[in-house]
C-alpha cells in the first residue's frame, strides 16, 4: 500500500506541476498580446486559463488587469464595473488559494497587484480613503512576498511604486496616508523600481515604463527615459501608451519634431478599446505646435483634444492656449470664449489650476502685445530656440509691471546660459531679486535654479550648491514638478 500512496503522491505532485506551468506558459502569452495592445487576443487567451483551470486565480486575476487598462484608457463606467467583477473573482480565489497554504508567495503577491489595481481604480474614481486602505494592504500583500521569498524582485515594483507615489499626496490628503501608515520615500522608491527591472521576472516590462516616467517628470534624466522607451515601442510597435509616454519623454527634451511623428503613429493606430490615449495625443500635438508658435495648427489638435476627451484633465490648459494662439491671430470672440472654457478643467491638477488662474486674470484684465510677445518667447525656450529668445529680449521694456520683468529677465537668463553667456545669465538672475513680484514669485527658484547652473560652468561647486538649496527651499509656487526635477538633476551632478 506504500507503494501505491507514494505514486499517487507522485502523480498530483507532477500533475500539479504541470498545471502551474500551463497557467504561467498562457499568462505569458497574454500578457505579451496586452502588452502589444492585442487587447482581444489576449483577453481570449486568459478566458483559455479561466475554462481549463477554473479554480486558480490566474485568469481571473489577468482578465481583470486587462479591463483596468481598458478602464483608464476608455473612461469607460463598463469597463471599471467589468474589472470588479474578476477582480472580486480573482480574490475568492486567492483568498481559498491562501487558506490553503499561507506560504505561497506566489499568491501572495499577485494579491498585492489585484490591490494596487483596484487602490488606482478607486483614486481614479475620486474615491481616495478607499484608494487609501487599499494601497495599504497591497504593501502588505508584497511584504510578504518577500518575507516568504526573499528573491522574488517582481514584489519590489509595487513597494516601489507606492513608497514613491505618496511622496506627491497632496497635503490635504496627508491626514488619510497618515491614518493607514503608509510610508513615503521617494530614494528608496527608485531603488526598488530597478530593483524590478533588473533582476524581476514578470515585471521588466512595466518597471520600465515607470521608471521612464519617474526620469521624465521627476529627474529630468530624458537621455534615460528615451533609451527605456525606444526599446519598449520597437518591441511593441501597436502599444499606443509607450509610443504616448515616449513623445512626451521628447517634447520634454525640446525634440519636437520626433515627438511628432511618434504621435502621428499614436493616432493612426487608433485603438478603439482606449480612445482616451487618441485624445491625449492630439493634446500633445498641439502642445508641440503651439511651441513651434505654428498657432492654427496648434488651434486644430487642442479643438480635436477637447472633441474627443473623455475626461477634464488638461482640458484648462489646452483652452487657455487656445485663447492666446486666437489672440496672436487677431480673433478677440475666441479669445475670450476660449478663456471661459479654460476655467472648466480639473482643478487637482496643476496644469488646469493654472490655466484657471491665468484666464481668469486675462478676462479681468485683458492681454497687452508684450505679454503675448513673452508667450512667443517661451514657446521659442521651449523648442531650443535661444538665440531667437536673446535677441528679442535683450533690451529691457520700459512700463511694464514687475512680474512681466521678471517674466523677461528669467526667460532672457535661460537663453543667455545656453548660448554661453553666463555673466548675462547671472546679472539677469540676480536683477529678479530686487523686483516687487506678485504674481510669478516661481521666478525666484528659477532664476537660483539657473544661478546654480551658471556656477556648474563655471566650476563653483560650493556656491551651486548654495544657489540649488535656496531653490529647493523657495520651490513652492508655480511649476514647482518642473524646476524639482531640474534641482534633482543637478544635484546628481555636483
Amino acid at each position: 500500500m506504500k507503494i501505491f500512496n507514494f505514486l499517487f503522491v507522485a502523480v498530483f505532485f507532477t500533475t500539479s506541476l504541470f498545471a502551474q506551468s500551463r497557467i504561467q506558459s498562457l499568462a505569458k502569452v497574454g500578457m505579451e498580446q496586452a502588452y502589444n495592445f492585442q487587447l482581444s487576443s489576449a483577453e481570449k487567451t486568459f478566458e483559455n486559463i479561466i475554462d481549463d483551470y477554473p479554480n486558480s486565480p490566474e485568469g481571473y486575476y489577468r482578465t481583470a488587469l486587462l479591463h483596468f487598462w481598458i478602464y483608464l484608457g476608455s473612461r469607460d463606467p463598463g469597463e471599471y464595473q467589468v474589472f470588479l467583477k474578476f477582480a472580486d473573482l480573482a480574490q475568492e480565489r486567492i483568498d481559498k488559494q491562501l487558506n490553503k497554504n499561507q506560504k505561497d508567495y506566489y499568491t501572495h503577491y499577485i494579491a498585492g497587484n489585484l490591490l494596487s489595481f483596484r487602490a488606482m481604480a478607486q483614486a481614479t474614481n475620486g474615491q481616495s480613503v478607499d484608494a487609501f486602505w487599499s494601497s495599504k494592504n497591497s504593501v502588505q500583500y508584497f511584504e510578504e512576498t518577500l518575507k516568504l521569498n526573499p528573491k522574488y524582485y517582481d514584489a519590489y515594483l509595487g513597494l516601489g511604486l507606492f513608497d514613491y507615489a505618496m511622496s506627491f499626496v497632496p497635503d490635504f490628503l496627508k491626514w488619510a496616508v497618515n491614518l493607514t501608515g503608509l510610508s513615503s520615500d521617494k530614494t528608496r522608491g527608485l531603488k526598488y523600481i530597478k530593483i524590478a527591472y533588473h533582476k524581476g521576472i514578470n515585471t521588466k516590462t512595466e518597471a520600465a515604463f515607470h521608471l521612464s516616467k519617474i526620469y521624465t517628470d521627476y529627474l529630468a534624466e530624458y537621455d534615460s527615459a528615451y533609451s527605456l522607451l525606444s526599446d519598449l515601442v520597437s518591441r511593441y510597435p501597436n502599444n499606443q501608451l509607450f509610443a504616448y509616454q515616449y513623445a512626451v519623454s521628447l517634447i520634454k527634451g525640446k525634440k519636437l519634431d520626433q515627438a511628432n511623428s511618434l504621435l502621428t503613429n499614436v493616432i493612426k493606430l487608433k485603438n478603439k478599446k482606449i480612445p482616451q490615449i487618441t485624445a491625449l495625443a492630439y493634446y500633445r500635438k498641439g502642445e508641440i505646435y503651439f511651441k513651434k508658435n505654428q498657432f492654427k495648427n496648434a488651434i486644430a489638435n487642442y479643438e480635436r483634444f477637447l472633441e474627443l476627451s473623455r475626461e477634464l484633465d488638461l482640458t484648462g490648459i489646452a483652452a487657455l492656449n487656445n485663447a492666446i494662439a486666437y489672440k496672436i491671430l487677431g480673433n478677440d470672440e475666441e479669445f475670450k470664449q476660449n478663456l471661459i472654457l479654460a476655467k472648466n478643467g480639473n482643478q487637482d491638477i496643476f496644469e488646469d489650476s493654472y490655466a484657471f488662474k491665468k484666464a481668469k486674470y486675462f478676462l479681468e484684465h485683458g492681454i497687452s502685445q508684450f505679454e503675448l510677445k513673452l508667450y512667443k518667447m517661451k514657446n521659442h525656450l521651449d523648442a531650443g530656440n535661444y538665440k531667437v529668445v536673446y535677441d528679442s529680449l535683450k533690451n529691457n521694456q520700459l512700463n511694464i509691471s514687475d512680474d512681466l520683468k521678471a517674466l523677461q529677465k528669467i526667460y532672457f537668463a535661460e537663453a543667455s546660459l545656453n548660448l554661453g553667456k553666463i555673466n548675462e545669465a547671472i546679472k539677469s538672475c540676480n536683477e529678479i531679486f530686487d523686483l516687487d513680484i506678485s504674481t510669478e514669485k516661481w521666478t525666484i527658484p528659477m532664476a537660483n535654479l539657473l544661478l546654480a547652473k551658471a556656477n556648474v560652468k563655471l566650476r563653483q561647486k560650493k556656491d551651486a550648491r548654495e544657489y540649488l538649496l535656496k531653490a529647493e527651499n523657495d520651490n513652492e509656487y508655480e511649476f514647482k514638478d518642473f524646476i524639482q526635477s531640474q534641482i534633482e538633476y543637478l544635484k546628481k551632478r555636483i
